[in-house]
């Protein structure tokens, strides 16, 4: 039996379940203490208090990378790997074959279009050196939808707002946003997550026209 050591705030083992979802695996959930002093089970099985961590058999394995590479080497893939996959995407994208500047441009007059508002524009030399020039990340909302957001949970004002990223490829841009329905730590809130699929259906509409 596989067993997963991991808390279910953890990004990192959100992606080894994403995987193991994919592969259709059944394993043992162990949720390990907040604190790491206090992870001594964790400890004695594999010698450290990081998670994820995988335990299969005598077999031990750390690290998302590497556990996501071991289980996708060891575990066939059933037919429906694909579609666990799409649906656990964590970004929407669309290419076009405009430049960054004039992909930023029709994609800003489709937003408007359809109803949605950029909160800000951060271009790439303000996030990072490391970042190309021409990168721009856009926050995006829906200005009714947000406000029906803070209506449901006042402590959620942002559970509308998504990025969109505009960046360079050698055929124009990538128009890449990152999937609101795909974030975990919404899940369980229908009413929230109704708002976000419409959200979703909207940014998708803009994107099949860029």
């Amino acid at each position: 039996m596989l067993t997963l050591y991991q808390v279910e705030w953890c990004p990192s083992c959100h992606v080894v379940r994403q995987a193991m979802t994919e592969l259709g695996l059944t394993y043992l959930t162990v949720n390990v203490p907040a604190k790491r002093e206090e992870r001594q089970e964790l400890l004695a099985v594999t010698g450290q208090a990081s998670v994820p961590a995988l335990q299969d058999g005598e077999r031990v394995v750390l690290g998302s990378d590497d556990i996501v590479r071991y289980l996708r080497a060891t575990f066939p893939a059933p037919d429906d790997a694909a579609r666990h996959a799409a649906a656990g995407a964590y970004r929407i994208a669309a290419a076009s074959p405009l430049a960054p500047p004039a992909a930023v441009a029709r994609l800003k007059e489709l937003l408007e279009q359809d109803g949605l508002a950029v909160y800000a524009e951060i271009g790439g030399a303000a996030l990072s050196p490391r970042i190309d020039a021409e990168y721009m990340l856009l926050l995006v909302g829906m200005p009714g939808a947000a406000a029906k957001a803070f209506s449901i949970d006042p402590s959620l004002p942002a559970a509308m707002a998504l990025p969109i990223a505009v960046f360079p490829t050698e055929e124009g841009s990538t128009v890449a946003a990152a999937d609101p329905v795909g974030q975990v730590w919404l899940h369980g809130n229908a009413a929230l997550n109704e708002l976000q699929r419409f959200v979703r259906s909207r940014v998708e509409a803009v994107f099949a026209r860029l």
